[in-house]
């Protein structure tokens, strides 16, 4: 489950609408018992898998923040300005353009060639093949 204490129903409606491969949205509400909103009722979502294989988990990741993003102005990083999701992502790319309002589809395609190039440099070092 994730959340906060803005978010209503229309995060997984929205999130639903999108039709993401494997994973389903359900709306829920509960109260953290640490972190940022300790002992609030928070609205979110619970995420659940449908179908592993098909998941892209950064996909769906991305698809979340976007929603949210256009949904509630409310949205911030944690009060840290975006420090997380920078060190996370590997550059402020993924930040800027979120926050410039790009699709996820156009967040998810500026990674693609980089990507692409990661895949095909470490595949002959690989056991198993790598990620699909």
């Amino acid at each position: 489950m994730i959340g906060a204490p803005y978010i209503d129903h229309r995060w997984a409606e929205a999130l639903n609408a999108r039709k993401l491969a494997g994973v389903e949205f359900r709306e829920a509400y509960f109260v953290p018992t640490f972190s940022k909103n300790a002992n609030e009722v928070c609205g979110g979502v619970q995420v659940h898998i449908l179908d592993a294989e098909k998941v892209d988990a950064i996909t769906v990741a991305t698809h979340m923040l976007v929603e949210a993003r256009r949904l509630y102005p409310e949205f911030d990083w944690r009060g840290d300005g975006g420090r997380w999701i920078g060190l996370l992502t590997g550059s402020g790319r993924f930040q800027e353009q979120l926050e410039a309002g790009a699709s996820a589809e156009k967040i998810v395609a500026a990674w693609q060639p980089e990507l692409r190039k990661f895949r095909n440099d470490t595949r002959r070092f690989l056991l198993y093949g790598g990620p699909r």
